[in-house]
């Protein structure tokens, strides 16, 4: 059971290929590559490694082969099938090997989709080469197993004259860290209170954008994404709770809402069921002209119902991103500067007092709901795949807690950005990006001295061909990471079996 969407994507995948080698209107490509790093430091440069899908280890001095089959079938004028089984080994890193991706996918249209599997999504609305990520549903952990549906890219709503698009997806997946989560709770048991495993995941979004070819157009939406069911186990408290993952939970978690039996203490009131985090989009475009566009944007984060009703300050992601679509050469491709703040959290307190009987209770009888504790829970420990964020990579990883801590132990920071990137030649491209943060811990666990990290990368890839090269340098200098500094190559083939 615990890998049945997988078996399930590889079979279905594995029957079309057989069935669909004397078709005409199949296509089944492969890829295989080998990336290795080398350095000196704790860590692998902290750019080389975010937001790939947790494709590189953390861990310094490190390399890895990676193979792929990817198949593309024609159903019928209408349906595409089409899917991927994609796997990675490595060396000197916390998983040895695994399934990368493991996904079959039907298509109608080319404008909607249902698909089961493992899968590296690419996000709707943030530049996944350029920009820090999303706080939500980013690109920094290894992907999450699910069923789930929804359109392809922006699809355009019938009878609106071409003035109203919506991008949507809603799905069920599951996480698969259970073993990684029970070993790191065992080996840093003196620090770790708890673990869950067997959790479920529930992610959608829903964006809104009028016309892309106007002048002026603008993207709305929300991002929404929970983790429930599951079994805690806590060793402060010596028990054992687990959390039901049925058709009631599954449809309790669609939208935050409260549940007083789920911490099973009558003493506790409006809980919501489930670890629920999301973000509010605004997004507003200007095309200069139809080669060039500037976006800004911001990101609205929140963790409860505090956040949602913005008693959490700036906290969210400030951006601007340009972008040239000009054809041939160009020296800047594209462009994003972001301003990341998670410090407000809707205040330091989380109070109420009727949580706490007598003679515990105090005389305070204000409600006050803040220390949103962003990507921490006290069921599910922390919003994380195999010690990754699933979300902005700006808040430090529990991976990279040296003490095998699994909670995020600085969740308060600042952070800029930025990323560029462009054309040198017809074959050669080049990529920059760097970010320095600034953090004071939780409001639980408060920093006696900020950290801070500048850290960045500079890379140059080469396509010739079905091949691609690519160098890379990384450096970070700071107390997170601290001085790290590491050299990067990768090679890639691209090939065509039918």
């Amino acid at each position: 059971m615990k890998y049945k969407y997988i078996i399930f994507a590889v079979g279905l995948l594995c029957s079309t290929i057989v069935k669909a080698q004397e078709a005409t209107d199949t296509h089944i490509t492969y890829d295989l590559s080998t990336e290795a790093s080398v350095g000196t430091g704790d860590y692998t440069a902290y750019q080389l490694v975010t937001n790939r899908h947790h494709v590189l280890a953390t861990r310094p001095n490190t390399a890895y082969l990676r193979g792929a089959i990817n198949l593309e079938h024609a159903l019928s004028k209408n349906f595409t099938l089409s899917g991927a089984v994609d796997a990675i080994a490595s060396v000197h890193a916390d998983h040895k090997t695994y399934l990368q991706q493991c996904y079959a996918n039907l298509s109608y249209q080319n404008s909607f989709f249902f698909e089961v599997g493992s899968r590296e999504e690419q996000p709707v609305l943030r530049n996944d080469l350029l920009s820090s990520g999303s706080f939500v549903k980013g690109t920094n952990a290894k992907p999450i197993p699910q069923i789930h549906f929804g359109t392809n890219d922006f699809w355009t709503v019938p009878f609106t004259k071409d003035w109203l698009q919506i991008n949507f997806d809603f799905g069920y997946g599951k996480f698969m860290d259970n073993s990684y989560r029970e070993d790191r709770y065992m080996e840093a048991s003196d620090v770790n209170l708890m673990y869950t495993t067997g959790a479920f995941y529930h992610q959608k979004h829903l964006y809104f954008r009028t016309n892309p070819k106007k002048r002026i157009f603008v993207t709305a939406g929300i991002q929404h994404v929970a983790q429930f069911g599951g079994t805690n186990y806590n060793k402060k408290d010596d028990t054992t709770k687990k959390k039901p993952a049925n058709l009631k939970a599954m449809w309790n978690v669609v939208l935050p809402l409260g549940d007083n039996n789920y911490y099973d203490d009558e003493a506790l009131e409006d809980w919501i069921y489930g670890n629920h985090l999301g973000l509010m989009t605004i997004q507003l475009g200007w095309n200069i002209n139809e080669q060039h566009q500037v976006q800004v944007y911001y990101d609205d984060i929140f963790e409860d119902g505090s956040g949602m009703r913005k008693s959490n300050g700036w906290d969210g992601l400030w951006g601007v991103e340009y972008k040239n679509s000009t054809t041939g050469r160009q020296y800047i491709r594209g462009a994003v500067m972001e301003f990341f703040q998670t410090t407000n959290q809707s205040g330091p307190l989380h109070w109420d007092g009727g949580d706490h009987p007598e003679p515990v209770r105090s005389q305070i009888t204000d409600k006050v709901f803040g220390d949103d504790n962003y990507y921490n829970h006290m069921f599910y420990d922390s919003f994380a795949h195999y010690g990754m964020t699933p979300g902005n990579a700006l808040i430090t990883s529990p991976i990279y807690n040296k003490d095998g801590f699994t909670r995020y132990r600085d969740n308060r920071i600042k952070a800029w950005h930025l990323g560029i990137n462009g054309e040198i030649t017809d074959h050669l491209s080049y990529l920059v990006k760097g970010s320095y943060r600034e953090g004071w811990g939780t409001y639980q666990i408060p920093l006696a001295e900020k950290h801070h990290s500048f850290d960045a990368m500079v890379q140059g890839l080469y396509k010739l061909g079905p091949w691609q090269f690519s160098a890379a340098y990384g450096l970070d200098k700071g107390n997170i990471y601290g001085d790290c500094s590491t050299f990067n190559i990768k090679i890639g083939y691209h090939g065509k079996i039918l």
